[in-house]
């Protein structure tokens, strides 16, 4: 159903290449865009499913439920005749020398069933219960003790899980950089766990407010290394040795 399995419990995250399961990827999409936050048109999507230009261009990845249900998405577009979402959207300052586009891919449609968003106040993404009210969630700013709602709190396993997902396809596919624009409450999540991103826009609001970004995967790499080396190793962990980084031992986690 799903390629290059990794499994965290009664999760199963991969590479979706069977067409009923890219369908439920659609049809999940469209249940959380069109009808629970109504940022698309259901006129739009008359079928059902939550789709663009861009489908096609795109690896998708899915998690999967103990029923085999989708319950988390997301998408690499590559690089092709149409350009990059971003590259429509705002205009976007590349820090360093742009690589070939073929190594670029930017990440999209980010999306966890209502179901697994650990509160009612979770967004789309499913990452406010893991940051602060300043970062754009709900945990307090001060180190306060934590109301009893919010106790215990895990990692978000959804999130981690499709991003090493994808982190592994765009190993095994040479891709280097990562495009993403999403709200800021997305790129201080990613940070918490060692993801660093950095700003190369400015925010545009569409659906509320959007930051460009650009993650450089040796240098997020090489920051795990030095700050969370056990994340990387987490990353790393089923991904064939010849697509590890060069700079990687494994006596560094």
């Amino acid at each position: 159903m799903i390629k290059n399995l990794i499994e965290y419990g009664k999760f199963r995250f991969g590479t979706v290449e069977d067409d009923e399961v890219k369908k439920d990827t659609f049809r999940m999409r469209y249940d959380v865009y069109v009808k629970e936050f109504a940022f698309e048109k259901k006129e739009d999507h008359p079928d059902g499913f939550e789709t663009d230009p861009y489908e096609d261009d795109s690896v998708h990845f899915a998690c999967l439920n103990q029923n085999n249900s989708v319950v988390g998405t997301i998408r690499l577009v590559l690089d092709s005749e149409k350009g990059f979402p971003i590259e429509h959207a705002v205009e976007t300052n590349f820090p360093d020398k742009m690589p070939d586009r073929k190594k670029i891919a930017e990440i999209s449609r980010l999306t966890v069933s209502r179901d697994l968003r650990r509160r009612k106040e979770d967004g789309i993404h499913g990452v406010e219960s893991y940051i602060t009210k300043k970062e754009g969630g709900v945990l307090p700013d001060s180190p306060e003790p934590l109301p009893d709602d919010m106790k215990g709190r895990k990692n978000p396993i959804i999130v981690l899980g499709l991003f090493q997902a994808m982190y592994h396809e765009s190993r095994r596919r040479g891709i280097t950089h990562w495009y993403m624009i999403t709200e800021e409450k997305v790129f201080f999540a990613l940070k918490k766990y060692g993801f660093s991103f950095q700003k190369i826009g400015e925010p545009i609001w569409y659906h509320g407010w959007r930051t460009p970004y650009l993650g450089v995967m040796e240098k997020i790499e090489k920051a795990l290394i030095k700050n969370n080396p056990e994340m990387l190793k987490v990353m790393l962990t089923g991904l064939e040795k010849k697509y590890h980084p060069v700079f990687f031992k494994e006596d560094n986690a």
